[in-house]
Parts: structure tokens; C-alpha cells; sequence
């Protein structure tokens, strides 16, 4: 079976990742993520209340106007998605 190197996921993703783990009695992370893939077809579609559909908006709105503002900061190049895109290492 093929080693899988789970890194540079948040602390608090890796703990949920770990519990998941142990609940669901997987020896490896291949197995996790194994029965997480086989579970994603079973999944039943998300409903979302009204008002989590605001919260969401006002969030979207939010992150958009701290992008302009720090962008606004910049003198020029480079933009903030391609900041974002280099430190995931999508260059």
C-alpha cells in the first residue's frame, strides 16, 4: 500500500482528521480516506436555512472588502490571488 504524508493541514483539521480516525477504526490514513471517498456517494445534499445563507453572504462580502483593502496597500504587482496562489505553491 502506498505511504500518504498528510501535511500543512490546520491543527484544528488534523485533530477532527485524527478523531475521525480512531471512531471510524482505521490503521492508516489511506483507509480514512478510503471510507471518507466510499462515504461522499451516500451523502445526502445540504439544506441551508435562510439566515446561513446571509451569514455566508455577509462573510463573501467581508473577505471581499479585506482583499480591496490590503490590495489597496500594495503599490503594484503582485495582486492578492497571486500571493495567495504562491503560498499554496500553486506557481
Amino acid at each position: 500500500m502506498a505511504t500518504i504524508l498528510v501535511k500543512g493541514l490546520p491543527d484544528g483539521t488534523l485533530k477532527q482528521l485524527k478523531k475521525l480516525k480512531v471512531e471510524l477504526d482505521c490503521k492508516t490514513w489511506a483507509e480514512l480516506f478510503e471510507k471518507l471517498a466510499e462515504s461522499e456517494g451516500q451523502r445526502k445534499p445540504l439544506v441551508f436555512q435562510k439566515e446561513d445563507l446571509q451569514e455566508m453572504k455577509r462573510g463573501v462580502k467581508g473577505f471581499l472588502a479585506l482583499r480591496g483593502e490590503v490590495s489597496k496597500n500594495w503599490t503594484g504587482p503582485p495582486t492578492v490571488l497571486a500571493e495567495i496562489r504562491k503560498s499554496r505553491r500553486h506557481e
